[in-house]
């Protein structure tokens, strides 16, 4: 597999990220958990043109933040040739731009919770696939050569209560993914690194403790887990390789 094919269109630009140095600007919105939660009847007061194209809809402050983040996400695999499965793909965002950058019609499947952003994504994209549901539901039916999270890791994973174990609810997350991935996974997370830009409804992670874990559980092979840490000091990408 050719982990290195990426085209012209999709180069990082040092001006993109250069948007996410510095805290106050990485700081995630609340506006995603506004949409999320947002009562059934109250749903229509919400500007169709807004849900359909503000990058704050999805947890972004701005759009080419957003793509900065595909970019590196995209350096993983070849979209070309291999099939994706995207777990909290909200409007499908990630599967329209990297059609857009690639020139290529993706084998894709997207997955969120939110069926008002997976109605918007069907509206979107109405040749792709879309299913609103709980990712932990999903069986192998759903299988693809690359699983993805990117930017979902806002949102609680299980319920919360006296007992919730955010680190453990990620390695719910991160062991499903592998359980529906044929070659690998690319999870991005919110990093304890920068953990003042957040504020308390927000999940951090500590990367050297997810990276210790992420070999230990997976790596016996050797050299099949990574983590990226380069693009911000507020995000990190692990990516594991079965």
């Amino acid at each position: 597999m050719n982990k290195e094919t990426k085209t012209e269109e999709v180069e990082y630009d040092g001006a993109l990220k250069e948007d996410f140095d510095g805290r106050e600007e990485i700081k995630p919105t609340t506006e995603e958990v506004t949409v999320d939660e947002t009562p059934q009847e109250e749903e229509e007061d919400f500007d169709p043109a807004y849900l359909r194209t503000e990058p704050q809809v999805v947890g972004y402050q701005s759009t080419e933040q957003q793509e900065v983040l595909y970019d590196f996400v995209l350096s993983n695999f070849d979209p070309t040739r291999e099939s994706v499965l995207d777990l909290g793909c909200g409007r499908g965002d990630f599967l329209r731009y990297t059609e857009e950058a690639y020139q290529h019609v993706l084998e894709y499947h997207g997955v969120d919770m939110n069926k008002q952003l997976i109605d918007v994504a069907k509206e979107l994209s109405p040749d792709n696939k879309f299913t609103s549901t709980n990712w932990f539901s999903l069986d192998g039916n759903y299988a693809a050569d690359w699983v993805l999270n990117i930017n979902s890791t806002t949102i609680l994973y299980e319920p919360e209560g006296p007992d919730f174990d955010q680190v453990q609810a990620l390695r719910n997350t991160v062991n499903k993914m592998m359980e529906l991935a044929d070659i690998g996974i690319v999870i991005s997370l919110l990093s304890t690194v920068a953990q003042d830009a957040y504020d308390e409804s927000f999940l951090t992670y500590d990367p050297i403790e997810t990276l210790d874990w992420a070999l230990n559980e997976f790596g016996a092979n050797g050299g099949n887990v990574k983590l990226d840490h380069s693009i911000s000091d507020a995000v990190f990408i692990l990516t594991i390789y079965k």
